[in-house]
Formats: C-alpha cells, sequence, structure tokens
C-alpha cells in the first residue's frame, strides 16, 4: 500500500498594495494594442511612488488583457472620467518623455487621416526604447552654434527668406547644372544658423550623398539611418530635440522626428517612390510634413515639383522660388531617318570629360526568347527565364531554377534570341562601341554612388547615377516609361530627368530619345514645369484622381457589407471590384473635401466587424500606385 503524504498547503502571495499619487492620481495612457473596437485611451491610477516620473509623454508598462503591454502617458488629472475600477502603472519605462507633448498632436492627426491607430505611426516613425541609447544622449548633448562668416551661395532673395527667424513655408524648384546636392547643402547652412533641421531624404545613398557634402563643410549632421542598432536609433531620435541647431538627416521613417519649437524641416524631391509606405496605412512623407507645418517651417525643395505642391502653389496656397536658369546645354531628340544619332554627341563629350547613359531595365539579359520559333523561355513553373551575365546560364525570376544546358521546350533549339537587355548587358555594347574608355555599369544591384575622377562612360538606371559632373547625359528608353501603366509614370520620369540635368555641365550636351513633336519633351524644353503640372492636373481631375481627388484601394474576404454601406455616399465613386493581390479589392475615389468623411465612416465599420469578429477592411489611401 502506497504510503500517503503529508499534506502542504498552497502557498499564495498577497496582492501589492500601493497607495495612489496624492497629486493626479489618474493617467490617460495612449496604450499600445490591434483591439480596433477598444478606446486606444484608457485610464490607470499612478501609484504614489511613480507619481514624480510619469509626466506626460512617458514611455509606461500597463496590464491591459491580463497581458503587459506599452503605453504613453497623455494626460494626468484629479478624477476618473470612466466608470469601474482601475488597474495601477506597473512600470515608467523612459527617463525622459518618449515623445512630446506637441508631437502627440501630430500623431493623432495622422491617425485621423489614415483611419488608423496612433501606434500604427509610433512604431513606423519613432524607434524602440533604449535605455543605454538614452544615456548615450545625455551624455552626449551638445550646444553648437552657426554663426561662421562663410558666404552662402544662393540668390540674394532666397538668402532673404531663409535667414528670416519667422515660420517660412516655401517650395524651392532647384536648378539644372547645378548639382542639386551642393545646392541643398547651402539651403540646410543657411537654415540652420536660425533653427534646427530636418532634412527628410528619399533613401539612404541620398543621406549618404548629403552627410558627405555637409561634412565637407564642416557641419556634423545626426544621421539616422534604419541599419543603425537599436541604442544608436534612440540617442539619435532623442538627441534630434535635445541638441540646439541640430542638423538632422533622415529618410521616410524620420518623418516625425521630435524637433525643438520652430524648427525646420526640409523635404527633398517629395514626388520620389521612396516617400510612400506602401504597407497599410499608406503614407507618405509629404502629407505627413504638412501636418507639421503648423508647428515647424517646411522647405519642399525638389528639380521639380509634385502635382500636390504645384496644385498649392497655383491656388496660392505656397510661394514657389525659381532659380534662374544659366544653361548653355545643346539639345538633340530622336530622329526617325537614324537609329542612333547620339553617338557623335558621346564622342565628342568624352573628349572632355564623362558621359552619362540613362536607360530602364536592370541585369544583363531580362527576357529571351527562342531563335528559331520565337517562343518566350519559360521555366517548368511558368515564370520567364533570363540571363544574369555575360556566360552564365538561363535563370528562373520566379523560382531561381537554374538551367545549364537550356532548349526551347517548344522547338528544342538551344539558341536564345534577345528580347530585353539589361543594363549590364548594353555596358559589354557600348563597351565594344568605345574601345578603349573606362565603362560604368550603375544599377540597383550594383550601385556607384559618385563618379570617379577621370573620363567615364555610365550606363546606369534611374535613381542610382554615379553623383559627379558629365560633359553629356542621354536619356534611352523614354517611349517604354512614358507607357508604364503605373499611376505616376509622367511625374517618375520627370523627376528622374530634372534630378540628373543638375549634374550636367553648364556647356554640356543633352539628348532625349523622344521625337522633338512628343509633348512630354516640349514640356521639358520649355522649362516652366509649372505649366505641364497644371495641365497634367487637369487631365487628373476629369477621371478623379489625385491631387485634388483620393484614391482608396478596399480589400477584404466579405465585400459587400462594405459595397452597400459605401453606395450610400453620392460623392463616393467605386470600381470593381476586382481581384488584386489576390484579395477581392474595391477602388475608392472621392474628392478631398469628402475624404475625411469616407475614412471615418471606414474606421466604424471595421470597428464593427471587430466586435462582430468578421473579416476586417484593409484600406490604402492614396497610394504610390494603383497596380
Amino acid at each position: 500500500m502506497a504510503a500517503v503524504k503529508p499534506l502542504k498547503l498552497k502557498q499564495q502571495k498577497a496582492p501589492l498594495v500601493r497607495a495612489e499619487a496624492l497629486l493626479n492620481p489618474i493617467a490617460k495612457v495612449l496604450v499600445d494594442h490591434h483591439i480596433l473596437h477598444l478606446d486606444q485611451y484608457l485610464e490607470y491610477l499612478v501609484p504614489e511612488e511613480l507619481s514624480s516620473s510619469a509626466s506626460i509623454g512617458t514611455l509606461v508598462e500597463v496590464e491591459l488583457s491580463h497581458h503587459l503591454t506599452q503605453g504613453i502617458v497623455v494626460a494626468r488629472y484629479e478624477k476618473s472620467e470612466s466608470g469601474g475600477e482601475l488597474k495601477t502603472l506597473s512600470k515608467v519605462l523612459s527617463g525622459l518623455p518618449y515623445m512630446p507633448t506637441e508631437l502627440l498632436g501630430t500623431v493623432e492627426d495622422c491617425a485621423s487621416l489614415y483611419g488608423s491607430s496612433a501606434w500604427d505611426f509610433i512604431r513606423s516613425c519613432v524607434p524602440p526604447y533604449s535605455r543605454s541609447g538614452e544615456k548615450v544622449a545625455l551624455s552626449t548633448i551638445s550646444h553648437s552654434s552657426r554663426d561662421s562668416e562663410r558666404a552662402i551661395n544662393l540668390p540674394a532673395p532666397l538668402v532673404e527668406v531663409l535667414h528670416k527667424p519667422e515660420r517660412i513655408l516655401c517650395a524651392v524648384e532647384l536648378p539644372v547644372s547645378n548639382p542639386y546636392w551642393q545646392v541643398l547643402a547651402e539651403i540646410i547652412e543657411a537654415r540652420s544658423k536660425i533653427s534646427s533641421v530636418l532634412v527628410l531624404l528619399p533613401n539612404e545613398r541620398e543621406l549618404s550623398v548629403i552627410e558627405s557634402e555637409l561634412l565637407g563643410r564642416s557641419l556634423a549632421p545626426i544621421s539616422a539611418r534604419s541599419t543603425d542598432g537599436k541604442s544608436e536609433r534612440y540617442s539619435k531620435y532623442l538627441l534630434a530635440r535635445l541638441q540646439e541647431k541640430a542638423i538632422i538627416l533622415g529618410t521616410r521613417s524620420s518623418a516625425l522626428m521630435p524637433l525643438p519649437a520652430n524648427s525646420t524641416i526640409i523635404l527633398l524631391d517629395d514626388c520620389d517612390e521612396s516617400h510612400y509606405e506602401r504597407k497599410s496605412p499608406s503614407w507618405n512623407t509629404r502629407e505627413l510634413a504638412k501636418l507639421r507645418e503648423r508647428d515647424h517651417s517646411v522647405l519642399y525643395v525638389s528639380a521639380t515639383i509634385s502635382l500636390e505642391i504645384s496644385s498649392r502653389v497655383s491656388e496660392g496656397a505656397l510661394p514657389l522660388f525659381r532659380f534662374a536658369q544659366s544653361t548653355r546645354a545643346r539639345v538633340t531628340s530622336a530622329e526617325a531617318t537614324h537609329q542612333k544619332p547620339y553617338f557623335k554627341t558621346i564622342s565628342e563629350a568624352l573628349k572632355k570629360g564623362s558621359v552619362l547613359i540613362s536607360m530602364s531595365g536592370t541585369g544583363y539579359v531580362t527576357s529571351f526568347s527562342c531563335q528559331k520559333c520565337r517562343n518566350i523561355a519559360l521555366c517548368s513553373c511558368g515564370g520567364k527565364l533570363f540571363l544574369p551575365g555575360r556566360g552564365k546560364s538561363p535563370e528562373c525570376a520566379t523560382c531561381s531554377t537554374k538551367y545549364l544546358e537550356w532548349k526551347c521546350s517548344w522547338c528544342g533549339e538551344s539558341k536564345p534570341r534577345t528580347l530585353s537587355s539589361g543594363v549590364l548587358r548594353r555596358a559589354d555594347e557600348y563597351g565594344k562601341a568605345f574601345p578603349g574608355v573606362s565603362i560604368i555599369a550603375s544599377s540597383a544591384d550594383t550601385p556607384t554612388l559618385k563618379l570617379p575622377e577621370g573620363s567615364h562612360l555610365v550606363l546606369s538606371t534611374p535613381g542610382v547615377e554615379p553623383r559627379g559632373i558629365y560633359e553629356a547625359i542621354v536619356f534611352l528608353d523614354l517611349e517604354y516609361r512614358l507607357l508604364r501603366t503605373t499611376l505616376r509614370a509622367s511625374e517618375e520620369m520627370r523627376l528622374h530627368i530634372m534630378r540628373s540635368l543638375t549634374m550636367l555641365n553648364s556647356n554640356g550636351s543633352v539628348h532625349y530619345e523622344l521625337l522633338p513633336s512628343d509633348p512630354f519633351l516640349q514640356s521639358i524644353l520649355r522649362g516652366n514645369l509649372l505649366i505641364a503640372t497644371s495641365r497634367e492636373i487637369e487631365e487628373r481631375d476629369a477621371v478623379h484622381l489625385a491631387p485634388h481627388y483620393s484614391s482608396i484601394i478596399l480589400s477584404s474576404e466579405d465585400l459587400l457589407g462594405a459595397e452597400r454601406v459605401l453606395s450610400e455616399l453620392s460623392e463616393v465613386e467605386i470600381v470593381g471590384p476586382f481581384v488584386r493581390n489576390k484579395r477581392n479589392s474595391l477602388l475608392l475615389k472621392v474628392h478631398n473635401s469628402k475624404r475625411n468623411e469616407v475614412v471615418k465612416l471606414l474606421t466604424q465599420v471595421n470597428r464593427v466587424r471587430s466586435l462582430r469578429r468578421e473579416p476586417l477592411l484593409t484600406y490604402q489611401i492614396d497610394p504610390y500606385s494603383l497596380n
């Protein structure tokens, strides 16, 4: 018979009794959670031992649904505004305010504008808290002044505007034949004498270019890179608002960087694709910068103005500064009788310096067919085959399968016929056409940041051109790029051309592979881009597209209920349903004046669906592309 074990009493710890704060014991906390039907602002009791540290803007740890999560204290007051028993703050995480009071209001406006939660923007634009990063920031705060006597090489009217101590709003169109990074650095230096400056750049490639230029001027910017470690990112986040007259360089994720009062935000190339967030909520840097105009000076700087900025300029809501054009470049364009009339331009320019050939298509051979039957080379999975390099075997673009001995699946022939050449293949071809000339191929896979010294023939895809001065620039594949089915094909190509022209020698040559009668080419040659954008806006108004109309892509497993609710709004144009990214979707077009009403309705629909545990709606508001 088994021995009977003695009984043991279960030990239970008595709950810790924490006295509530004597002053303002109620904290309103912006809680990080994903429950759509639950308010994000909840009340908690503040214990006396945390009362002094739980200030407004502080990051705290709270309990929600028996789980610990983070929150930000947004208010402290005497009496609770909600009924029921309140839970107590668990702990205070940050020593300094995690988010300043004035920035909390901007985050709330962002959430309202895009129909999302405030924490969606906090997670995207605010680095996670780091105790070590906080210590580093407190130990490295410096107070520097920008009172050097170095002359600013900018037009006097612009310098006068930049030296104004009050809040300024302005769009600046950069000049051609003047390296844009040098002009931007002059603008940054001029404004940094007045206030802290946050420069929002399209990508980290541009960040490196501007950083190098500022360091050459003995200016030490704070460069916020996504590749930085956790503590380094958080220390830079704090230094941005603690350091006097700091220069901060960042990308899209720095759009909500905290700044001292009356600082300056400079947004470079707001129509660049990299300024658009692809995930829901699909916000863009320009809209977030616009929301911060009430607290800070904002300058929209670009080689060409976007449609949204053009609309504000035309309405008189935003002044535009344009540089006087001093270029004496020789311009040629495509001719119907000659296949490659720009070869002479290249040969003459190479005697003086480097030449840039801009073209679309990365890689070597992006697609090929059979030389005998002309069928496109396909993989067994259905994906297209491509050649990654000279002498290399074909690969599948979908499943990466390699074909060491490729044969046509239709006729058995083993001779490929090139259909589309990438920049690497064309580099080989131009190397044969111009023997003895240094060839540089720059693409997204193998980018070259700066143009080396000497004379080079550079072949590059858009956006990754080596930064330097060129004696000639040749723009190829323009007709192909204009015929792309993306929403902003013309705007994207206009930015690429004008940004490239800032790297052209004032006495250089430029060739456009478009017929002289092409309307797009005429708008570029005319020099007044405001006319071109205004005409494009009129065309877009006719079909209810940006900038005066908002486009909302709505996706869900069940769209019938949403479509029924939206059909009651006469101002909303509904296109679809259709399948997008393997999901049933609708395209909503609504005038900007009614956008907030529609977004609020979609938010309410999702709250009800969350409460009923039904499939939620996902929506992208004004995405970069509707494809």
